[in-house]
């Protein structure tokens, strides 16, 4: 079971490294833009705050 527990702590470290990175990098994190040559992919997060 520790080797689990370890898999499951370094797989969260590595994920909570990215998003830091990512936000240390890029000004918004609710939009991934990807281009290659003439084609160009870009998915945005909407979202919608309830009260």
């Amino acid at each position: 079971m520790p080797k689990k527990n370890t898999a499951i702590l370094s797989l969260a470290i590595v994920c909570f490294t990215l998003i830091v990175a990512l936000a240390l990098v890029r000004n918004d994190l609710c939009e991934v833009e990807y281009r290659n040559g003439t084609a160009l992919f870009k998915a945005v997060l909407a979202y919608e705050v309830r009260d």
